[in-house]
């Protein structure tokens, strides 16, 4: 093995394989690793690592086709001779070979959308009217959002969502991602924080650069356990009752008051609901968000547009109770709203004039038909589906998971592993994730191969 230490950082966006395959590259291009010197093997680095063989064997198979190792039968991987001019840092590629590290045929991504049934020709049509309405728009908005785009969300919230607030509770702000690091200062500097294991880690990485500590709390098909939750000494808790991400899990009812006494036992404890494809339920009707179910002004609501229309609306809102807006209005109120006054009253005319209903329901059909086909071409006796009550993801849960991942890969399509999810305790799940919003029929039909026998 190295003699030197091998650090990933699992909260990256950079996915483990490429990471491992700039840390080797870079040692061997500054001859921490000499020529001719047999790599570690696949199985030993992998364990040593503690990631899957399929992420070292693809960290490999990109060092070999740039030309850093070479692979010898029988024998293993080598180091080749890299002259490399001292002093430079060999920008134009690492650019190229980013571009060449994403190039797949097709991408199973959970953070899309179907382009192709944006309303693009309305959303035009309602851009123009807002700015040829008033010049008034050019000047800065109110910190929360202006008031009209916030009493149309609070109305689509009641109706649709089972969510209890004023428009006066509302924060309009450039993605979740924003809104989180907001409310991430609003608590106590010793808050201590719970996320769902496994989880969504752009979250874990916002809390831990404000320097929260987290503990991390796993679930089963029922969402985040609240038994275990209890142990830990947590005053917030994020969760995504919903469509828990990655796992599917829909939270009951049963288990959503469990997580409200939990917050109703202590004045410092909050729970913070990610409304996580809320809209997107295919098989019974939606629980009611959590926000609604608590008369005690505990859980702090967040969501998004991006995962309706399309992920470059960077338009998400948050639900704060009286007692939390008050603490955001003397610490924020001198901030100017992230989101332009124009593509807030766009998406204010959109929604008061029943066209973003319209549309959530046309996407729903055409997602419930893609989930269908998903659930169809990858069906197999050793192929568990779980998740797809809701979502717009599957799980498909498989004792042959990494050979279906590399299978797949090898044909230049890009499904994911759950194992890359968890944030604390890496476990064997044997488990596929399939994001299928963004993919059309023949893209999924070419899963049917890579799922067969």
């Amino acid at each position: 093995m190295f003699d030197f230490i091998i650090e990933l950082d699992r909260h990256l966006k950079k996915p483990l394989y490429e990471q491992l395959y700039l840390y080797i590259a870079e040692k061997i291009r500054n001859k921490s690793i000499k020529e001719n010197e047999r790599m570690p093997s696949k199985k030993s680095l992998a364990k040593y690592l503690g990631i899957s063989v399929n992420t070292v064997e693809t960290a490999y198979l990109i060092l070999t086709d740039e030309g850093y190792l070479q692979a010898k039968p029988r024998s293993g991987y080598y180091v080749r001779r890299i002259d490399v001019p001292i002093g430079t840092h060999n920008i134009e590629y690492a650019q190229e070979n980013k571009e060449k590290v994403a190039d797949f045929r097709i991408d199973f991504r959970t953070n899309t959308v179907d382009l192709v049934s944006f309303p693009y020709a309305t959303w035009i049509k309602l851009s123009k009217e807002v700015m040829y309405s008033t010049p008034e728009y050019l000047n800065t908005g109110d910190v929360r959002g202006d008031y009209e785009l916030r009493e149309s969300i609070a109305k689509y919230l009641n109706e649709y969502r089972g969510v209890i607030c004023s428009p006066e509770q509302i924060i309009v702000g450039a993605g979740i991602e924003y809104l989180t690091m907001l409310l991430a200062e609003l608590f106590a500097n010793d808050a201590v924080f719970a996320l769902e294991n496994p989880g969504y880690g752009k979250i874990n990485t916002i809390l831990r650069n404000n320097g929260k500590k987290i503990n991390y709390i796993d679930v089963d098909e029922n969402g985040l356990m609240t038994d275990d939750l209890k142990k830990t000494k947590s005053d917030i808790v994020y969760v995504t009752p919903s469509h828990q991400f990655p796992t599917g899990a829909v939270m009951p009812v049963g288990r959503r008051m469990e997580l409200i006494k939990w917050a109703e036992e202590d004045s410092n404890r909050y729970i913070i609901e990610d409304d996580y494809n809320g809209e997107f339920n295919f098989s019974v009707k939606p629980i009611p968000a959590m926000q609604g179910l608590s008369a005690s002004d505990k859980v702090i609501y967040l969501s998004t547009f991006s995962r309706v229309l399309a992920p470059s609306v960077r338009i998400a809102y948050m639900v704060l109770p009286q007692d939390m807006m008050k603490k955001f209005m003397k610490r924020f109120s001198s901030y100017s709203s992230t989101v332009p006054r124009f593509e807030q009253h766009t998406l204010n005319k959109f929604i008061s004039e029943g066209y973003f209903a319209r549309h959530l329901s046309r996407v729903k059909n055409i997602y419930k038909k893609r989930r269908d086909k998903v659930i169809e071409v990858i069906s197999a006796p050793d192929v568990t589906v779980r998740g797809e009550r809701a979502g717009l993801h599957i799980v498909a849960q498989t004792c042959r998971a990494k050979e279906i991942l590399k299978k797949a890969e090898k044909q230049g399509i890009r499904l994911y592993d759950m194992d890359d999810y968890y944030l604390k305790n890496n476990k064997e799940s044997n488990a596929v994730i399939i994001g299928y919003a963004g993919v059309n029929d023949d893209g999924i039909e070419e899963l049917r191969n890579i799922f067969r026998k």
